[in-house]
């Protein structure tokens, strides 16, 4: 593969992967100058602020060059950026950081579990189709896994937080949850065995085991590529998972990264629990 075809492909791969994090190229403008302000380093330190410069600008290199300046003046007159002298670093915001820690995933190194499955069913009429799409998708972003049409199932007690769906969308009593309690078991599948299948872990693990011999290194691309595996990743309670889950290797792969990030989004921000 010659040099030009290979960094086409390149190219194509991180704005995919750019594409699996965020939905918009403001946020990745914001991602971008969060994670130079993260990595970077008083002015007079040179040759750190010089990496740091180095490892977005191969970012960009990867993406699109038009794309992040048009989404750095897109975040300026929304006020996420500030451009304090000429020359100098971009600055992110209180309101860009609130941004930027809303849409990012996050890890969670706790994961509270009261030793329960749950079950989620609905009958939804055809009328309300849209709601039904729209429950699938929150059910996703919550981290209930399809068991089958219409029938879903997560570690973690959905009600309260299906509560304002269903009040916002007017669907009171066709959706119920039910608790599997402590076994959580179907039939003679075991609930490890059926955690595997419904949520796919084998294929996640897949993604972390590439990530982790191709793209761990702790740059831009890396870090972006590991939030996309992130963001799919239903963050399962740690004894639900299977033996050779790598998720957690990964994690501590970019740990410390990560912590400068959020570091630097918890500055004059209140982070959401």
């Amino acid at each position: 593969m010659g040099r030009k075809q290979g960094m086409r492909k390149l190219s194509r791969a991180a704005l995919q992967v750019a594409e699996g994090v965020f939905a918009y190229s403001v946020d990745l403008g914001l991602w971008i100058t969060m994670y130079m302000a993260s990595m970077g380093v008083p002015q007079s330190q040179y040759g750190q602020l010089w990496r740091a410069r180095r490892s977005a600008d191969k970012f960009l290199d990867q993406v699109n060059y038009e794309v992040f300046k048009n989404a750095i003046q897109t975040a300026r007159k929304r006020g996420w950026i500030k451009i304090i002298r000429r020359g100098a670093l971009p600055e992110i915001t209180i309101e860009g950081k609130r941004r930027l820690e809303a849409i990012l995933p996050h890890y969670d190194e706790n994961r509270v579990w009261d030793g329960r499955m749950y079950l989620v069913t609905y009958d939804i009429p055809e009328k309300k189709s849209s709601d039904r799409y729209l429950l699938r998708e929150y059910l996703r972003v919550i981290g209930c896994g399809l068991l089958q049409e219409s029938v879903w199932i997560t570690p973690y007690n959905p009600i309260d937080t299906l509560r304002g769906f269903v009040e916002q969308h007017g669907l009171k009593g066709n959706i119920i949850v039910s608790d599997m309690g402590k076994d959580g078991s179907i039939g003679e599948e075991d609930v490890r065995a059926m955690i595997v299948r419904v949520y796919k872990l084998e294929e996640l693990n897949d993604r972390y085991v590439t990530w982790m011999h191709d793209q761990g290194d702790g740059d831009q691309f890396s870090i972006v590529s590991y939030l996309a595996i992130l963001k799919d990743d239903p963050q399962l309670p740690f004894s639900l998972l299977p033996p050779w889950w790598k998720g957690d290797s990964a994690y501590k792969r970019v740990k410390s990264t990560l912590k400068k990030v959020v570091n630097e989004l918890s500055t004059g921000v209140k982070l959401t629990t």
